[in-house]
């Protein structure tokens, strides 16, 4: 194992006051130290970095950008072989984040000697021996119950924690991890994001007094051509003190939602409320087998329910998917209820092939003669945005990518039915994608680009590895997923990108600051039938480390939209049926997007995070700058308890606090309260399941800008 000494920073040495800080807009003592030093490391023709780097040409230069940023980048290149390397580090003035990546360029006229275990970041952070500290992070997606839980490993002395983007057994993904961790120590910590949309890996050491912190991609071991040039995984820090780690969590929120969230018009924009035919299918196939309202069937089923021969005979997502067509979508968009539906989502089957066989096929099936053009006008005649889903990695065996272009295909011997992946490292066949998705979105005048991705691509850049360059075709996919999103985005001013897959490609701050989150970020409770303390679960943890997602609504009463709803919401529901609230589902969207503006500020778990169907759930969002919030609460269906004492956060205890209180969405009560009360505060739910919403304003607070 390489370890960097280079970098030994003495935290007890940082706890400053954060308010102080705040108010000098100075970094901290960790934040500036880090700038001075050399917090990355790595292999070179079988040498550790530390042993030479120091002794290469050195240059640096700093430039100011206009959004508050400092960038600092320093080169140091071999004389020898002239390899090199740059390190550019970004510092956010008035914050006590800091951001590099590492790029490592030939310029030598021969291939370089083996690069290896390229780390962008390697820490050994000084803790007092004996001193507690946690490894604070999360579970990715994995379309399984673990999806987005949290992990606190204690890292006494000699115990380590590894979380890594794919976790495989035989080729297959059997778990995943957030790119987020909060290194907790006594009177404060670091918390840290990764940016890197492959397979990232983060390692916690602890030994007598330091902490070994190391990030980078899992597996470099390769050399690079004369003129050839590589980059890193993007590495963001950000310090915090206190005792209480949800400090870290909302600096690190704060963070990503001022420089890692896209802008448009100078505003961030969120998940949107969704409209999709895709789950319409399975809504009306229930009610014509059973007779009932389907509202009242749904929530006694399983995914095994729905499809295949197992099932009850339902249709299930694959029928509902390929069951789209001209008319019956117009006749979708055209019938949608005026209940506050911002996007009409059109989702796979809509290509030559259908689903999953015709990914790599994008062009249209005859059951749209004349193209998506037709639907984008009825959708924008509606004032509804239109979302159209492509999967651009996938190439299905007998698509037209796969019989025109072969050479444009990576493969692996245990691809099976799904086919191979497409080349973003070949210039030639990324150019034709980019040329290919923008001319469709321009015919078809898409404002949303629904980009999914459902096959693993560890194994398939693993294969096309050669021994002398592993890693290099990760980096090369990756470098190219960028410059897809990149070029669409470059093109096509306005466009919005939903990053729609989150077991393969994940929510780190490369994929943040180009896509508006995800409309389905687990595809556990987006198989057709409500999870709703599931999504509760996965909104309460997620809000510790992304700010923006959404998923799929499969109930319309008060509890389950409340548990599904965060910024936006896609409604996996018939919106035609005569079974439909439509009413209570035009109060729950307007509450929804009263809701937006608050999600911008920082964010509070109010009850313990789990999945337990007897205990309560509750949140809480606060905007100190406008003196306002919500709080969320959830009743779960077996709890016994009609009462929960919360103590809501970032409360002024002397102000006094206009609050409203709506159990269910039609029953609101309104008072004066102090902010005494609010950090004592009963709520009462009287059935179970039910769901109560309490807002609050400073009485003399400013009014909310909806518009955020």
């Amino acid at each position: 194992m390489i370890v960097n000494v280079g970098l030994l920073v003495c935290i007890s040495c940082t706890a400053l006051s954060q308010n102080r800080r705040a108010v000098d807009n100075q970094p901290d003592q960790f934040t500036s130290e880090l700038e001075k030093r050399i917090p990355f490391s790595f292999t070179y023709a079988g040498k550790s970095s530390k042993e030479f780097l120091n002794s290469w040409q050195k240059s640096e230069d700093v430039r100011r950008s206009s959004d508050s940023r400092i960038v600092h980048t320093v080169h140091h290149i071999d004389p020898v072989t002239h390899l090199e390397v740059s390190w550019e580090v970004t510092r956010f003035e008035g914050t006590n984040a800091i951001e590099w990546v590492m790029n490592l360029h030939n310029r030598g006229s021969r291939d370089s000697p083996l690069l290896e275990t390229i780390m962008p970041l390697d820490l050994d952070l000084h803790v007092p021996q004996g001193s507690p500290v946690t490894f604070h992070h999360a579970h990715g997606s994995t379309a399984s119950a673990l999806d987005y839980t949290a992990v606190n490993t204690d890292l006494s002395a000699n115990k380590n924690a590894t979380i890594a983007h794919y976790i495989m057994e035989n080729g297959v993904q059997k778990d995943s991890y957030l790119p987020f961790f909060n290194l907790q120590w006594p009177d404060g910590g670091l918390v840290g994001a990764i940016g890197w949309t492959g397979q990232w890996m983060v390692t916690a050491q602890r030994f007598a007094g330091t902490v070994a912190l190391k990030s980078g991609q899992e597996r470099t071991h390769l050399k690079l051509h004369p003129g050839e040039s590589i980059r890193t995984p993007r590495i963001l820090l950000v310090s915090w003190h206190g005792k209480d780690p949800i400090v870290g969590q909302n600096a690190l929120r704060q963070a990503l939602i001022r420089y890692y969230t896209p802008r448009i018009d100078g505003k961030s924009p969120m998940p949107p409320v969704a409209s999709t035919g895709a789950y319409a299918l399975i809504f009306d196939g229930i009610a014509k087998k059973t007779g009932q309202n389907p509202l009242d069937i749904l929530p006694t089923l399983t995914e095994r329910d729905l499809g295949g021969t197992g099932g009850r005979g339902f249709p299930g997502p694959g029928d509902a998917l390929n069951y789209v067509s001209e008319q019956n979508q117009l006749q979708l968009i055209n019938n949608l209820p005026p209940i506050g539906i911002e996007t009409y989502w059109l989702d796979a089957g809509w290509m030559e092939g259908l689903w999953p066989d015709g990914r790599g096929s994008w062009v249209t099936n005859r059951e749209f003669p004349d193209g998506l053009r037709p639907l984008s006008e009825a959708a924008h005649k509606k004032g509804l945005k239109f979302l159209l889903w492509f999967d651009p990695e996938g190439v299905g065996p007998g698509s037209l990518i796969a019989k025109e272009h072969p050479e444009w295909v990576l493969h692996q011997p245990q691809e099976g039915k799904w086919g191979g992946i497409f080349k973003f490292s070949d210039p030639a066949a990324l150019q034709w994608m980019i040329d290919l998705l923008a001319s469709r979105i321009r015919e078809w005048q898409v404002d949303i680009f629904r980009m999914d991705r459902n096959t693993n691509p560890l194994p398939f850049w693993r294969a096309a590895d050669p021994e002398d360059r592993q890693g290099i075709t990760e980096i090369r996919q990756i470098e190219g997923l960028y410059a897809l999103w990149d070029g669409l985005l470059d093109r096509l001013p306005g466009l919005m990108i939903d990053n729609a897959n989150w077991r393969v490609t994940g929510p780190d701050i490369e994929a943040m600051r180009r896509t508006i989150g995800s409309l389905t970020r687990s595809e556990i409770t987006n198989g057709g039938v409500p999870n709703p303390v599931v999504d509760q679960a996965q909104t309460a943890e997620l809000n510790m480390w992304i700010p923006f997602d959404a998923n799929i609504l499969n109930g319309a009463d008060a509890y389950n939209f409340r548990s599904t709803a965060t910024t936006g919401v896609a409604m996996g529901l018939d919106l035609q049926s005569p079974y439909m609230p439509v009413d209570t589902l035009a109060r729950e969207i307007a509450e929804l997007k009263a809701l937006r503006p608050y999600w911008l500020g920082d964010y509070y778990p109010l009850t313990p995070i789990n999945t337990n169907e007897d205990a309560w759930c509750g949140w809480q969002f606060n905007r100190q700058d406008l003196g306002a919030g919500f709080a969320m609460f959830f009743r779960r269906s077996r709890s016994n308890q009609s009462h929960y004492d919360a103590s809501l956060r970032s409360i002024d205890p002397g102000a006094f606090y206009k609050v409203t209180i709506t159990e269910g969405i039609e029953r609101t009560t309104s008072q004066t309260m102090t902010g005494r009360e609010l950090t004592q505060l009963r709520v009462e739910i009287n059935h179970a399941p039910g769901s109560l919403l309490v807002r609050y304003q400073s009485a003399t607070g400013d009014s909310v800008d909806r518009d955020h």
